[in-house]
């Protein structure tokens, strides 16, 4: 199996956090977690970094404040390229991605360079989500579908298995998006790198604990970064 680095952008996971990490060690003995947190207020930094202290497959990275989960996966995919990991798995802290999927992923990459975890392919697969949500993320897919002519259900699932050579392929770190949008930038990036990409059916749960991230600047962001993609302004691979 290849060398992966799971990482995870935190902000107030304290709930969660202990819990998901043990989950994910206990998946396989050749992946890694890093936890990328944004100073959050209580003490999800202290504890990840105690955890790191004691166990040698668990890193982290403590930033100066709330500076968005974007910029904090690119430091997460700066800090798995600079250990030469292969692969990379993008997920949520909160348990709404199931860590059970971790091997899926990655018995899957040998022919691909980039797995989406899919709530909507072939069917509706979201558990304990309200009506006027789940319809909101269903059009905001069929918008950027539209827009940018992405031919994948779900193009904004943060559930992913990336090859580290894509990432540096499609040249991650002109990325401007910030908020969750900043997977729909990626995503594209990806398709016009000419990536091999495949999506796999995956069940989505409401978080657990704590609370979301959702807010109206991060809905606002991503209604316009479709047409930022589809009139070309942003670079898709490594300029040279």
């Amino acid at each position: 199996m290849k060398k992966a680095l799971i990482i995870i952008a935190t902000y107030n996971e304290a709930e969660n956090i202990t819990l998901i990490i043990k989950k994910i060690l206990e998946q396989n003995d050749y992946s890694d977690v890093l936890i990328v947190d944004d100073n959050s207020p209580d003490g999800t930094g202290n504890i990840v970094e105690e955890f790191s202290r004691k166990n040698n497959r668990v890193f982290f990275i403590r930033r100066k404040g709330k500076l968005g989960y974007g910029t904090a996966f690119i430091e997460g995919f700066d800090f798995a390229i600079e250990k030469n990991y292969e692969v990379v798995i993008s997920m949520d802290g909160d348990f709404s991605h199931n860590p059970d999927d971790i091997n899926h992923f990655l018995k899957s990459m040998d022919n691909y360079d980039l797995i989406i975890g899919s709530r909507y392919i072939g069917g509706i697969r979201v558990i304990n989500w309200p009506l006027r949500r789940l319809i909101l993320s269903t059009a905001a897919n069929k918008y950027i579908r539209l827009i940018t002519g992405l031919p994948f259900y779900d193009c904004t699932s943060g559930y992913r298995c990336y090859k580290t050579d894509i990432l540096k392929k499609m040249n991650y770190k002109t990325i401007k998006s910030n908020g969750y949008s900043f997977l729909v930038e990626l995503l594209y990036k990806a398709y016009k790198s000419k990536g091999k990409i495949k999506e796999i059916p995956i069940i989505f749960s409401e978080r657990s604990g704590g609370k979301s991230k959702m807010s109206k600047k991060v809905i606002f962001e991503a209604l316009f970064t479709p047409i930022i993609c589809r009139l070309g302004l942003i670079r898709n691979s490594k300029t040279k």
